[in-house]
C-alpha cells in the first residue's frame, strides 16, 4: 500500500490521479500533520510500506509570514512520520519532497553533491527534514530512503501565489500594452510541468530508488524568458536591472542515468 501525505496540493492532485489510472492501491493521509496519534492511526490502520511524503507548506511568503505553523508541519509532519514508522516497526520506502531551495545560487547546474544553503525559510525546513531523514536511515539502514529536490514546476491547477498563476492572473487583468513590470526577471529557474514531475516520482517510488536525486527538466532558463513564452502578446518588459539574481537550476545527470536504467 503506498500513503501519500499532502494528497490536496498540486502535485498530490495528480499523483493520486495517477496512480488511479494505474489502478494502485493508495491510501491518502486526510488528518493532521502536525498531530502523532493521527499519523500513526494511519500508518497501522492501511498497512502503508511506502510513503509519498509531499505535505508542506510551500508558499515562500506563506512560510515567512508564519514561520511557526511551517516548522510544525515541514519538520514535525516528518517527524512524527518517522516516530509512526519506527512506534509500528514498519519496513517502509520513504519518498521525501524536498526543494531545490535548500542548494546555494548558484550559475551553473547544481549537482546532488553541491553546496546546500537554504535561500529562505522555506528551503531550511526542508533541508532540516532531509537531515533527520538521512539521520534516521543512517540508524536503520533497512529503511528505504529517496529524497527527491524537485526544482520549480507550474501547473494550469496552481493557485496564488506560486508564480505561474499570478501570471496567468496578470494576462487576464493588466494592460497588456502597458509596461509589463517584472521582479527577478534575469533569475534563472528549471522549470518542468507538474505532470512530468508525478511521472519521474512514480518511477522512483516504483524503484525504490535510495538516495538524493534531483527532480528537473535539466534545462535553464530565465524568468523573463519563461514569461514571454507563456505570454499572449509580446510584452514591453521593465525591471530592475540591480535587484538581486539567485539561479536554481538543475544537474540531472544523476536523475537521467536512473531512468536510463528502468
Amino acid at each position: 500500500m503506498i500513503g501519500i501525505t499532502g494528497g490536496n496540493g498540486v502535485l498530490g492532485k495528480i499523483l493520486i490521479h495517477k496512480y488511479n489510472k494505474k489502478n494502485q492501491e493508495i491510501s491518502v493521509f486526510t488528518g493532521d500533520i502536525t498531530i502523532f496519534d493521527e499519523v500513526n492511526k494511519w500508518l497501522f490502520e492501511n498497512q502503508i510500506n511506502q510513503i509519498v511524503h509531499l505535505a508542506s507548506k510551500v508558499a515562500v511568503k506563506d512560510v515567512q509570514n508564519n514561520l511557526s505553523r511551517a516548522y510544525d508541519v515541514n519538520i514535525a509532519g516528518t517527524i512524527n512520520l518517522i516516530k509512526a514508522i519506527e512506534f509500528n516497526k514498519s519496513k517502509v520506502f520513504f519518498f521525501y519532497a524536498s526543494s531545490s531551495h535548500v542548494y546555494k545560487s548558484s550559475k551553473f547546474p547544481l549537482a546532488e553533491t553541491d553546496t546546500v544553503e537554504p535561500i529562505n525559510s522555506y528551503g531550511l525546513t526542508k533541508y532540516i527534514s532531509e537531515m533527520v531523514l538521512n539521520d534516521y536511515k543512517k540508524n536503520n539502514p533497512e529503511f528505504g530512503l529517496c529524497i527527491g529536490r524537485i526544482f520549480s514546476f507550474f501547473h494550469e491547477s496552481q493557485k496564488p501565489p506560486f508564480l505561474y498563476p499570478n501570471l496567468i492572473q496578470r494576462f487576464q487583468n493588466d494592460d497588456l500594452k502597458k509596461p509589463f513590470h517584472l521582479f527577478g526577471a534575469l533569475s534563472t529557474r528549471d522549470f518542468l510541468n507538474a505532470d512530468d514531475v508525478c511521472d519521474i516520482i512514480i518511477k522512483l517510488v516504483a524503484k525504490k530508488q535510495e538516495g538524493t536525486v534531483n527532480v528537473a527538466s535539466g534545462k535553464s532558463i530565465r524568468i523573463i524568458d519563461f514569461v514571454e513564452k507563456i505570454a499572449p502578446i509580446k510584452l514591453n518588459f521593465t525591471y530592475d536591472i540591480n535587484e538581486k539574481q539567485n539561479h536554481l537550476n538543475a544537474d540531472t545527470s544523476l536523475l537521467n542515468k536512473i531512468l536510463e536504467n528502468e
